[in-house]
């Protein structure tokens, strides 16, 4: 029996898609969006299980799949990502990948084991003998210390008795200064002696206390060993329930689509699998994929209640294309593939070393795995004649707006210093997706980031790892449901304007047309539309602006 929901309202046929639309696409077809939105009623009214969706953490990622079944009837299925409400299987939602009765076998036994291991190690870590070790060898230590530099200052005084006495008895050329001298040298090597003396006595008393310390710290290690081995192997073992499938009937573990990397916690655990894996198995025929975000945002990453956001890169790229296979697809759009205007990017400033171009949204900066067309590629067919890597920085292909290059290699290096030593000044509008509150009119952003390793180009604020990301911003003008800012980035990180906007910790409002924060427009409305920088060969201050196209 299968769990297809039908649609509240038939759909016609043509308002299916004639080919699977792609699931990395950020906008997904009207049919998914219309199952997703018969979901969503159903789960702001449902009260068959509890879950907290606005608390810390608390939102979870749903998916939809629109499918066919055998009598030609259409309607959809229902998934969310990894656990819900503690439950790997809910009602009227599709179940994990996994073979659960396979992975009952082993996994409980193991994980008890683990938390066994656990126990003991937490038990050894601070158990009183070791502590007491521990404080012992502290006191020693610092006893030996107080000792020793006792001594070094006798023998400090010493040294400089025997200096005084060693100049008087050069004035004296007798047998007593022979004698004197060998005294003197013979004191000296016995402070030497001394010290070599008290350093083993010492280094002996501490070797009993540490002797002891050390069994136990190798009763920590070797527990923490085998921990680490039994849970590769059961990492292994999880992994291997996991037996993907295609409507061509091909079947291949999850291991197979990362043999040549670590294998992410959680693959296979995504809405987009489970539903394609279900509807395999049931010899439904999908027709089209949408997954959106329900709840409170995550403490990292940045994801709203009720957008729409494509399959992850790093959990579902890999694995996708082969349980896809078999579908008619609609080919996807390469990035920066769809820019036709040959005369782009427009020129603003130009001199013998410098030039600043007018980058238009939907151009690539720098060439691409798969797109070579490019601000850079283009700059090098105008200028043949230039030396150095012409681009000093770059900008988001969604993003508009100035770009500076160097005409030559000397030029660059001075202007990319500039940019290091964060001289130069930069200044962009962008479109907001909420009107911001009235006593909201400017401020400052400081949210550390880095990639989010499991979804690039995705970035996540991490203040364990992340660089520092800073920006000051500043209202425009406030119009009904949005607001026009200015943003002041005082670094340079990787989509740093458009984290710092869209984050819940900054002004928790996505810029109009971020697909990869927000929702996807037309058009990313975020332009950089001021550069200020010193010419490097005359001094001069250089201003160059070019007005925001929204």
């Amino acid at each position: 029996m299968t769990i297809i929901t039908r649609f509240s309202t038939k759909p016609q046929e043509s308002e299916l898609p004639t080919a699977f639309p792609s699931p990395f696409g950020a906008t997904p077809h009207a049919i998914a969006r219309q199952a997703a939105v018969q979901l969503q009623a159903w789960l702001s009214t449902q009260s068959s299980w509890l879950h907290d969706f606005d608390s810390v953490d608390g939102g979870k990622m749903f998916g939809v799949l629109v499918v066919r079944d055998r009598n030609d009837r259409v309607g959809f299925v229902s998934a969310f990502s990894g656990m819900l409400a503690g439950q790997w299987q809910l009602p009227g939602f599709v179940p994990p990948v996994f073979d659960q009765r396979q992975r009952q076998a082993f996994l409980p036994a193991g994980e008890a084991k683990l938390a066994d291991y656990a126990k003991q190690i937490d038990a050894l870590h601070n158990s009183a003998e070791r502590c007491d070790l521990r404080t012992q060898l502290n006191q020693l230590r610092q006893q030996r210390d107080v000792d020793i530099k006792a001594l070094k200052q006798v023998h400090k005084a010493r040294k400089a008795q025997r200096r005084e006495q060693r100049n008087l008895a050069k004035a004296d050329a007798t047998d007593e200064q022979d004698k004197l001298l060998a005294q003197l040298s013979f004191e000296s090597q016995q402070d030497k002696r001394d010290l070599k003396e008290i350093n083993v006595q010492w280094n002996a008393r501490l070797a009993v206390v540490q002797e002891r310390l050390d069994i136990i710290e190798g009763q920590i290690a070797a527990l923490k060993k085998a921990r680490s081995t039994l849970s590769n192997s059961l990492h292994k073992k999880v992994f291997a329930t996991y037996t993907l499938s295609n409507r061509l009937g091909e079947q291949k573990t999850i291991s197979h689509f990362f043999e040549d990397r670590h294998l992410p916690s959680g693959a296979g655990d995504c809405a987009a699998p489970k539903l394609l894996h279900y509807a395999h198995q049931h010899e439904l025929t999908p027709l089209a994929l949408a997954e959106f975000w329900w709840g409170a945002a995550p403490k990292q990453g940045v994801r709203h209640h009720g957008h729409y956001y494509p399959a992850c890169r790093g959990k579902c790229h890999p694995i996708l294309p082969f349980m896809l296979k078999g579908l008619e697809l609609k080919s996807h759009t390469l990035l920066g593939g769809n820019f036709h205007d040959p005369n782009a990017p427009a020129t603003v400033y130009e001199d013998n070393d410098l030039v600043v171009v007018n980058k238009p949204s939907g151009l690539l900066s720098v060439p691409g795995k798969e797109v070579q067309d490019s601000v850079l590629t283009r700059l090098q067919e105008r200028y043949p004649d230039a030396t150095g890597p012409l681009l000093v920085h770059r900008l988001d292909m969604s993003t508009s707006g100035l770009l500076l290059a160097a005409q030559n290699a000397e030029t660059h290096k001075a202007l990319q210093q500039q940019f290091e030593q964060r001289s130069v000044e930069k200044r962009y509008m962008a479109l907001l997706s909420k009107r911001l509150p009235e006593h909201q009119d400017k401020g400052s952003i400081e949210l550390p980031l880095r990639v989010d390793l499991d979804d690039r180009p995705r970035q996540v604020v991490c203040f364990a790892h992340g660089k520092t990301a800073k920006t000051h911003w500043q209202v425009i003008a406030r119009q009904q449901a949005t607001t026009k800012v200015y943003f002041y980035p005082v670094t340079g990180r990787t989509h740093q304007l458009r984290m710092h906007a869209s984050h819940k910790d900054g002004l928790n409002a996505p810029i109009v047309g971020d697909e990869l924060y927000g929702e996807a427009g037309q058009r990313l409305l975020l332009h950089a539309e001021r550069l200020r920088f010193t010419h490097p060969n005359t001094g001069e201050r250089i201003e160059v602006s070019a007005a925001a196209p929204f």
